[in-house]
């Protein structure tokens, strides 16, 4: 009689303890390297990464060539951005770099660069702790000639496109890290040296070539997931 009352009792508890438990997958797929993230919206991101630099091509007017000027550097980068949805971010960067001098520059020559713009990130792969990502931007590039006397040479013009890859792994809920490498295309517009008295057009201007490879790491604030 008493087993008979247990039939119904053990009818309900094994319904329940099934639910209770996580699917076996999900378990499996949560210790992985490459595992389940609950992906994130209406974040705001902030990336600094670091790297290694180098440009090449012709400066324009009569200044040669840019790996002239300009060897292989480092390079420091600031983004921020804000997660419009799990794929998609856009937002600002920025960068500053210290190149060696070139062959044509006299030895106590720093050689700096700077730029600034705003870019968009697609990720692919946003509920997936290794998640790659490519992001495209552009926007305005300086570079600066600094004679140990004597006046500072700057060149002034626009980045024009600017494209990064990379594949962030998330060592967190909110922090990412990412192997990244890119490239830019850019063109002077002026330049102010020791033969004129202010920034004047380059007339004949020429796209350069300006490649870059490094690690960032990422930190999302808010948001919801």
């Amino acid at each position: 009689m008493k087993a008979i009352k247990l039939v119904p009792l053990v009818s309900l508890l094994i319904p329940a303890l099934a639910s209770a438990q996580p699917p076996s997958e999900n378990v499996e797929d949560s210790t992985g390297f490459d595992h389940h993230v609950a992906p994130v919206r209406n974040a705001f991101e902030i990336a600094v990464g670091t790297g290694y630099t180098q440009g090449a091509g012709k400066l324009g007017g009569n200044m040669g060539n840019l790996e002239d000027v300009s060897g292989p550097g480092g390079v420091v980068e600031l983004d921020l951005g804000y997660r419009i949805f799990p794929n998609l971010s856009i937002g600002a960067y920025g960068t500053f770099s210290k190149f060696q001098k070139g062959d044509d520059l006299a030895s106590d020559t720093d050689v700096l660069g700077a730029t600034a713009g705003i870019q968009a990130a697609w990720h692919f792969r946003p509920d997936r702790s290794v998640d790659p990502w490519v992001s495209l931007g552009g926007g305005w590039k300086g570079l600066w000639l600094d004679p140990g006397t004597g006046k500072t040479t700057s060149l002034q013009g626009l980045e024009l496109a600017r494209l990064q890859v990379g594949a962030d792994y998330r060592v967190s809920p909110d922090v990412a890290i990412a192997p990244v490498v890119g490239g830019s295309l850019s063109m002077f517009v002026s330049q102010d040296s020791e033969m004129t008295a202010d920034l004047t057009e380059i007339n004949d201007k020429k796209v350069a070539f300006t490649g870059f490879a490094g690690l960032s790491g990422r930190f999302d604030l808010g948001g919801r997931r």
